[in-house]
C-alpha cells in the first residue's frame, strides 16, 4: 500500500496550489526540516526566529484526510466498497474521483481538486 505522495504528484500543482498547501502544512507542524543558510526561506516563526523548510512531498494519506475534514468550502465522503470519493461543494456542485488501486492516489486527486477552487 503506497502511503505518501510522489515527488511527481507534487509538482502536478502549480505555484498557486502548492503555496496553499506549504502554508497549510506549516501552519499544522509538518515541515520537514529546518533551514540550512544560502536556501531560501519558506517560512518564518517570528516567535522562536527559526525558518523551516516546508516539503509536502512526505504528505501521507492521513494528513490528506486531515487536510479535507478542514475544509469549509466542501463536505467529503469516502466508499471503500465502490471505490470512489465524493466531494460535496458548498455551490451544491459534486465531483466524483474514482480509484482503482491506491487510496493515496485517489485522495491526492481530491486534493488538489480542494486546492484549485
Amino acid at each position: 500500500m503506497k502511503k505518501h505522495i510522489t515527488i511527481e504528484q507534487l509538482n502536478e500543482l502549480d505555484r498557486k496550489q502548492r503555496r496553499k498547501l506549504e502554508l497549510w502544512c506549516f501552519t499544522h507542524g509538518y515541515f520537514t526540516r529546518y533551514n540550512v543558510p544560502g536556501e531560501p526561506t519558506r517560512f518564518s516563526d517570528t516567535k522562536t526566529f527559526t525558518s523551516y523548510v516546508i516539503d509536502p512531498m512526505e504528505l501521507s494519506i492521513g494528513q490528506m484526510i486531515e487536510f479535507l475534514d478542514e475544509q469549509e468550502r466542501c463536505d467529503w465522503v469516502l466508499d471503500g466498497r465502490s471505490g470512489y470519493i465524493e466531494l460535496h461543494w458548498k455551490d451544491h456542485s459534486h465531483t466524483i474521483i474514482q480509484w482503482d488501486k491506491e487510496l493515496c492516489d485517489a485522495l491526492w486527486k481530491a486534493v488538489k481538486e480542494v486546492l484549485e477552487k
